[in-house]
């Protein structure tokens, strides 16, 4: 007990046992930290959020109290964690572009999903985790019903984001494993993975393999939403474009076209668009912009100070 001890303060995560001891580190009352554990699911509020693809996403939100406790085991203990170097989503520093970068230089890919990502993240599973890091069954269990909803993880809650990454480090290695025995890039962003190369064929045969390990770590790949891509068609990734004529990706013509047409109506005619109402709105996705597509935030940065310098009184 002395040497696993050891082993998490070295790591510097806090050590405990009982419901009461946790309590006592969050500074809540154990009846009441009891409750929360034992019966989760009745501090959530659930409702649905329209999909951009299609269909409705079901967002299971915790209450203001589970929700601290979540943050203060987020912040305490799975911030101190490190998940796979191929995994780019929820993670401090790590942007949308730090995920499809390491793929500028190819030519084809192959993007994969997970079929309802959070909730098939299984509750023993989140246990198992926390048993490796050193915790007893019984402060692991503790740990774990507070952070899952019925079954799984869910769509909403502070802790979810971060332990999915850690619950599947395992089958990032995996993939990496299989993606770099066949010179390819692989990279994952919650539950979509991208596989690129410059050689078509072997994204291809790669594909069944990247099914079965999926299966075998007991998720389910969502078919509808395979896809290969190359260079007679638009490669989008994770909602950025791989730009045709160079080894970088950005938001694309499209998408720039549409909000100078956007920042137009809206200054010049006062007509706002449903996504974009208020010129808050357009400032935030600029600062977006910034993050995914240097080059095209400088263009219309310049166009929407001239907008606002030619329109604005």
């Amino acid at each position: 007990m002395n040497n696993i001890v050891h082993r998490m303060q070295l790591i510097g995560l806090p050590f405990f046992d009982t419901v009461e001891e946790l309590a006592a580190l969050i500074r809540i009352e154990p009846g009441r930290l009891k409750l929360l554990s034992i019966h989760p699911e009745r501090f959530y509020r659930t409702y649905h959020i329209r999909k951009k693809s299609g269909g409705w996403r079901k967002i299971s939100s915790p209450s203001k109290e589970l929700k601290a406790i979540q943050a203060w085991i987020l912040r305490n203990i799975l911030d101190k964690l490190s998940p796979s170097p191929f995994a780019t989503a929820y993670l401090k520093g790590k942007k949308l572009i730090d995920n499809v970068s390491p793929h500028a230089s190819n030519r084809y890919f192959l993007s994969v999903d997970i079929k309802d990502f959070f909730p098939t993240v299984m509750k023993d599973r989140v246990c198992l985790l926390f048993e490796a890091l050193g915790y007893s069954n019984r402060a692991a269990l503790a740990l774990t019903r507070l952070c899952s909803y019925f079954s799984g993880l869910p769509q909403g809650g502070v802790t979810s984001p971060a332990l999915s990454n850690l619950v599947c480090l395992r089958l990032d290695r995996r993939l990496a494993g299989l993606s770099s025995r066949r010179n390819i890039v692989f990279t994952r962003y919650a539950d979509d993975m991208t596989f690129s190369t410059n050689n078509r064929n072997a994204l291809c045969r790669l594909l069944p393999l990247v099914c079965e390990i999926l299966r075998s770590e007991w998720f389910e790949p969502n078919e509808n939403k395979h896809r290969f891509l190359g260079p007679r068609v638009q490669c989008r990734i994770t909602g950025l474009v791989k730009n045709a004529s160079e080894a970088r990706f950005g938001i694309g013509k499209a998408k720039k076209i549409r909000m100078r047409a956007i920042i137009h109506n809206l200054l010049a005619e006062n007509r706002p668009h449903p996504d974009y109402p208020t010129e808050l709105s357009i400032i935030g996705w600029l600062s977006y912009l910034k993050s995914v597509d240097p080059d095209s935030h400088r263009q219309m940065m310049q166009y929407w100070e001239k907008q606002k310098s030619k329109y604005k009184h």
